[in-house]
This record gives C-alpha cells, structure tokens and sequence, in this order.
C-alpha cells in the first residue's frame, strides 16, 4: 500500500474512531506529510513495505543536522510516525516495522534564567508604585520569593502561622515534608502587616487563598 492511502485512512481513525481534536489531526498529518516529503525528495519509495528504520534515521539526520529542527519538534514527529506505524500494523497493510529500535532525541536542558540585581531592584520600583487592586498582594508575593529563596509552591501554600513577625521568620515546607525556616528580610516585616491588615478588601475573589484571612 501506498504511505499517501495509508495516511488517509490513519487521518479518518483519528477522526472517527480517536475523536481527536482538529488540531490534533492536523498535527499528526503536518508531521507525516513532512516524512513523506522526504521520501519524494530523496526519490525513495513510498510504499509502506519498502520503508524501514534506516530510512528513518536518514530522515531525522536530515531533519537535524541539515534543516536544525529542535528537539522538541523532532520528539512529536518520531511520536507521529510512531502511532502512524503502528496503525499500519494493526491494520495489516504492512509486515515489518519501520520504527524498530527508532528513539527520540534528548531534550535539551534549558538552564534558569536569573535576574540581576538591577532588575530586581526596576521590579521592586514597579511594584511599590503600582496602584491597582492586588498591587499590595503582588509586591508580597514577589519580594517574599526574592529575599527568601523559597520555591514557588511553597509560597502557594505558605500560610499565615508559618509566619512570624516578631522574631521576623517564615517556616517553609519543601520537598518531602522537610521543614526550613528561613530568615525575612526587613522589608518584609512593615509590608506583610499592610498587606494582612488589607485582606479584607483585597480579597476580590472567594476562591483567592494566598495567605487567607
């Protein structure tokens, strides 16, 4: 059988028999049709018995060494082509598999990028002139992060016990239950008793929990 048929009816079991989003569909034929552009440019076969994972690992050679597709895009293509085969297969219109062996690239680390100390400071600028509603709520939030270090889902659930005013200290729970208590800067201590006296009305929304009442 011929890819371009076997691509029609995998397109149609999508739809059909997956009830796949139309943008899921257009996904999996935007990466199909791209390998079968390749077969046609390469003047290789494009019957599905003819295909093989040598074949393949031409064409993710070619995709990026040559063309610099990224990781990522090339993971979903090798995933398409992936459940496209196995489709044949189930379906008989083929023997071998031509993704035998085939793995995905390795993703990148993408490493945290910081702000330096003048950013930090043109953000603290911002904030404090900041007049809108949750501008007291956002300074907090935002300040806490910087002066503590502490993780973005610890804030999320920080609560007001874990705060101590008076001995000026948060107590934090990180990964696996370990507690750390953590020092708040100055700043911190006038800002966190405008913001609690505030609550009342800065609480716009029922569902908004950031250090509740």
């Amino acid at each position: 059988m011929e890819f371009q048929q076997a691509l029609d009816d995998f397109l149609l079991y999508l739809e059909v028999e997956q009830n796949y989003s139309h943008n899921t569909i257009s996904s999996y034929e935007s990466d199909l049709i791209i390998f079968l552009g390749f077969l046609q440019d390469h003047k290789r076969s494009t019957v599905l018995e003819d295909l093989t994972p040598s074949l393949v690992r031409r064409f993710i050679q070619n995709q990026t060494l040559k063309r610099h597709i990224q990781p990522r895009t090339m993971r979903r293509r090798i995933s398409s082509l992936k459940s496209f085969c196995q489709f044949c297969l189930k379906e008989q219109m083929m023997s071998a598999d031509f993704m035998a062996g085939i793995k995905s690239p390795k993703m990148d680390t993408r490493l945290p990028v910081y702000m330096n100390l003048e950013e930090v400071k043109k953000l603290f600028s911002y904030l404090e002139q900041d007049e809108r509603s949750l501008s007291l709520r956002n300074e907090a939030i935002f300040k806490l992060l910087a002066t503590t270090g502490m993780r973005r889902q610890e804030l999320i659930d920080l609560s007001w016990e874990q705060i101590d005013l008076y001995n000026e200290t948060v107590l934090v729970y990180g990964k696996g239950k370990k507690e750390r208590l953590l020092p708040l800067h100055s700043i911190m201590i006038p800002l966190l008793k405008r913001y609690k006296a505030s609550l009342p009305k800065h609480q716009t929304h029922p569902l908004e929990q950031w250090l509740s009442s």
